[in-house]
């Protein structure tokens, strides 16, 4: 299996708590979740991408204590299958499942509306929630995305046998990987929804993105109305990554600022 040791390295150099934050978990209908929580005014819903957690792309990286020092309520949720919560291995657990798990985590918070970040998986996660719940969002934030962004749809037993080849970080659990990604292929919304868009949108990707191809980000860009796209150094992850550079932060700060 082919694991980013390199990508757990890059990330020891950066900060290896957030400031005054705590967690904390909540019973998504049967699956327990892990959050971490930290700072005060307007709230801001991190998600990470496949086979990531809160810590390793938010917290070690920076990026949460550079909300929380601008003014924000900031809430790292690690995604059902990941990090430190419950990692069903069925493909029902997932896909929709995770969507609705952020509508949960703002009642459990009794929070109205947020601005709502996702990176790579966590994207597809926050643009389908934006397509069901717009109401629910100041703005949103697509990091490490295209549109349609799918490739072909596969079985379980497929999506294991692929597990073998992707980059996996270490302490994930495989199984529930395999059934995260069959589950998260059908989180795409419909070129109509993009089109009609009211929540105001941004767009960041690295300029060496291996994984997200330049065709989906520039229909992304082509396609979804209210959306503000910038290309920042970096590729999509591994030590280079493009959320784990201090300008992400910079640009998502901007236009947080602005909204």
């Amino acid at each position: 299996m082919k694991i980013y040791a390199a990508m757990a390295l890059g990330l020891s150099l950066h900060a290896a708590s957030a400031i005054g934050a705590e967690t904390d978990y909540f019973d998504a209908e049967g699956v327990r979740l892990r959050y971490v929580v930290g700072g005060n005014g307007e709230t801001v819903v991190l998600l990470h991408g496949f086979s990531g957690s809160a810590d390793g792309l938010y917290i070690k990286p920076g990026t949460f204590d550079a909300l929380v020092n601008a003014g924000y309520r900031v809430v790292a949720l690690d995604q059902r299958g990941h990090g430190n919560s419950e990692k069903p291995h069925d493909v029902a657990s997932y896909g929709m499942q995770m969507v609705e798990d952020v509508r949960r985590l703002l009642d459990h918070l009794a929070v109205e509306k947020v601005h709502l970040v996702g990176y790579s998986m966590g994207a597809k996660v926050s643009n389908t929630f934006r397509a069901t719940y717009p109401e629910r969002l100041l703005t949103i934030t697509l990091g490490g995305y295209g549109w349609p962004w799918q490739g072909e749809k596969i079985s379980l037993d497929e999506s294991r046998a692929r597990m073998e080849s992707r980059t996996i970080l270490p302490g994930n659990d495989v199984d529930a990987l395999a059934a995260v990604s069959v589950g998260t292929y059908d989180l795409t919304p419909t070129e109509e929804n993009l089109r009609l868009n009211i929540v105001p949108a941004f767009a960041i990707i690295g300029d060496k993105d291996e994984v997200v191809s330049a065709q989906d980000f520039a229909t992304l860009r082509d396609t979804m109305a209210n959306l503000e796209v910038v290309v920042i150094p970096g590729t999509h992850a591994g030590p280079d990554g493009a959320p784990y550079k201090p300008v992400f932060a910079e640009y998502l700060l901007n236009f947080l600022s602005r909204h």
